[in-house]
């Protein structure tokens, strides 16, 4: 889903949790077989996920390169009503990523923040994928594309690419885990 706002107050998710939270696993009409709103089971979210080129310089400029460190932050709100919940999907998640992610690993964090996420984190586990720890290091200016008009795909090189598969490989894995998939590599 792609919700629009989230700079200006996560409005698009939370209009969309206040308008389809009471809908969820409802069959409408009753005796359809339909369920235009599913049981909500978790909420995983892919934000800002290409470039970690790591902190900017004492003049404000970033490395060209992506950082040999760079890794995919799997953070979680340890005090949301679900925070256990969540924990234990993100370290789901950090198990696929040793297993399926090709170049970068994973780390868990417990301050998820400020974020589409947000709205769900006390009603189904949630946690978001991202480049970067979004309280400490993205709003330090660790990506200097976060939020301004250069965040366009020429901006991005290979390795920031490969990031971002990264982070794909490690969704579909988690995902195919919960589903009960097998996978074959």
């Amino acid at each position: 889903m792609l919700w629009n706002n989230e700079e200006t107050g996560l409005n698009g998710a939370y209009a969309y949790v206040a308008q389809r939270a009471a809908l969820q696993g409802q069959e409408d009409p009753p005796g359809s077989g339909r369920y235009p709103e599913p049981k909500w089971l978790g909420m995983v979210q892919h934000d800002m996920m290409l470039f970690d080129h790591g902190m900017p310089r004492a003049d404000g400029t970033v490395a060209k390169e992506q950082r040999p460190e760079a890794d995919i932050n799997i953070e979680f709100q340890s005090r949301a009503k679900m925070g256990d919940d969540a924990q234990k999907l993100a370290w789901t998640f950090y198990a696929a990523n040793e297993d399926y992610a090709s170049d970068y690993p994973a780390a868990v964090g417990p301050h998820m923040t400020n974020t589409d996420s947000t709205p769900f984190m006390d009603r189904v586990a949630a946690i978001s994928l991202r480049e970067n720890e979004r309280g400490r290091e993205i709003a330090a200016g660790w990506d200097p594309h976060w939020h301004q008009p250069s965040d366009v795909f020429a901006t991005f090189n290979d390795q920031d690419f490969r990031l971002g598969l990264n982070a794909a490989q490690t969704s579909l894995g988690a995902l195919a885990r919960l589903s009960g998939a097998s996978l074959v590599r």
